[in-house]
């Protein structure tokens, strides 16, 4: 059945499971895809104990933040529907009663190695979770570290329902998770009294409903790590009043024998009727089994870290080529349009020098078709001003009569020698190309020819004259 409301940040994928207090659902985050667990909380039928128990969850899990812990995310309130959505991380690994059940199906026992590695981990979540501080780094398996600061006792805490169904295993990393039955103490000698919990992993003074520390959580670890070996609980009966026996005489039987004396010691430590017998998780992490266990995880980590910064790394080396190409792209692109205006100017200027070169060589043919014609041009304006000279030379002058002989002559050389306008032959680049005997020959014969006849008649030469005005001599 579908929640009466679902957030929309939020795409519901399968329901995982369902209790007393609501459902459990596979959640995706549409904002990165990231996959989660959404606990859906009626609290519509709770009491105010209940209640106050809700928020003080809550507050438990905002504080606890360990890499064997499963990480609270957020929560949302829908208060129509008298609902509480708590999002957790996902543990995509199941948890640790599906490993018993996968061994125990296949008539297998866990390897010592991987017991000792989910002991060690959840032994640092609880005394993350009864200490309010993570455990130090180890350096020196061999040197023992401080006993931790406890004067802040609200942040003790203590979980009270530790199981297999409790135990979480994501990305390699054994989480303790479920802390809806958590308790968190006020002072120093406060003891919590309420019985609470599964039966098969319960401490006897919380069987008993007596006052409890966090040492009830050792109780009950020890109870998870026996199963782990036998594949069975420590304490087993068909009656709860059978059970209840056992577990107050905190008599069991041995695990296999082919765990070592080492596993078998600390589960007997874990499993003491005696609350002064029984190791709380800061003397059990004091132990050289569990140092080497942590100096192990400790290098993983490290490993892990630093893979995970060779990959940040790689992100980075991507992302700055991704960028280099672009810029490249870019810098290609915006060659491109330089190369382009300037093959635009070039071919602007080459059109333009173009033009200017048939221009000037227009011009230049112009001037020279213009010269070419010049002779004719001479010869007219010759013609029209001795003409002229001889129509003045005509008038009434006080000249003596020979003068008319002599330039009645001149006229007659004149229109003998002065050839008529013809037109002047062009050579193969199409311009004229004037003869050998040209204009200026010609005019130079004229000109021998009018100085002796004004030498034989003892004149001055008008002819002659009206030439070198001209500028032809």
């Amino acid at each position: 059945m579908q929640s009466p409301r679902v957030d929309d940040d939020y795409e519901v994928l399968e329901l995982i499971g369902r209790g007393s207090f609501g459902s459990v659902r596979k959640v995706r985050r549409r904002s990165d895809s990231k996959l989660l667990v959404r606990k859906e909380i009626q609290y519509g039928h709770m009491n105010p104990k209940e209640r106050s128990q809700l928020v003080s969850e809550f507050r438990i899990l905002s504080e606890l933040n360990h890499p064997n812990i499963v990480q609270y995310i957020h929560h949302s309130h829908i208060p129509e529907h008298h609902l509480l959505y708590l999002y957790m991380e996902y543990c995509d690994g199941g948890d640790l009663s599906n490993i018993i059940k996968s061994y125990k199906k296949s008539n297998e026992y866990l390897p010592e190695n991987i017991i000792w590695d989910i002991f060690t981990q959840i032994l640092m979540a609880l005394y993350k979770c009864h200490y309010g501080e993570n455990i130090p780094l180890i350096k020196n398996i061999y040197q023992d570290f401080d006993y931790p600061n406890t004067n802040d006792q609200t942040r003790v805490i203590i979980h009270r329902d530790i199981k297999p169904d409790n135990i979480f295993l994501a990305n390699g990393n054994f989480k303790l998770g479920d802390f809806g039955l958590a308790k968190s103490l006020n002072n120093e000698v406060e003891f919590a009294s309420t019985c609470v919990g599964t039966p098969y992993y319960m401490s006897p003074e919380v069987l008993l409903d007596r006052p409890y520390s966090p040492l009830c959580d050792i109780w009950s670890l020890g109870c998870v790590i026996y199963e782990l070996c036998a594949l069975h609980p420590p304490f087993q009966a068909k009656t709860h009043l059978q059970l209840q026996k056992k577990i107050q005489t905190g008599i069991f039987p041995p695990i296999p024998d082919h765990y070592s004396s080492a596993l078998k010691s600390v589960i007997t430590r874990c499993i003491q009727v005696d609350l002064n017998l029984r190791s709380s998780s800061f003397e059990l992490l004091q132990l050289i089994n569990f140092k080497i266990q942590m100096k192990d995880i400790q290098l993983i980590n490290y490993e892990m870290n630093l893979k995970h910064f060779e990959n940040e790394l790689l992100l980075k080396e991507q992302d700055i080529m991704q960028k280099k190409k672009s810029l490249n792209d870019e810098l290609n692109y915006q060659r491109q349009l330089i190369e382009q205006e300037v093959e635009e100017i070039r071919v602007n200027y080459q059109n333009e020098f173009q033009y200017v070169v048939e221009k000037e060589v227009k011009s230049r043919l112009k001037q020279i078709a213009s010269t070419s014609s010049t002779p004719r041009t001479i010869k007219s304006t010759v013609s029209q001003n001795q003409q002229s000279d001889f129509s003045m030379n005509l008038s009434p002058s006080p000249l003596k009569s020979k003068s008319k002989d002599y330039l009645n002559k001149k006229l007659q050389l004149l229109n003998e020698e002065i050839p008529s306008s013809k037109k002047i032959p062009k050579n193969n680049n199409g311009f004229s190309q004037p003869k050998i005997n040209t204009l200026i020959t010609k005019n130079a014969d004229l000109f021998e020819k009018a100085r002796r006849i004004d030498y034989d008649n003892s004149l001055p030469s008008t002819f002659q004259s009206q030439f070198n005005k001209q500028g032809f001599i």
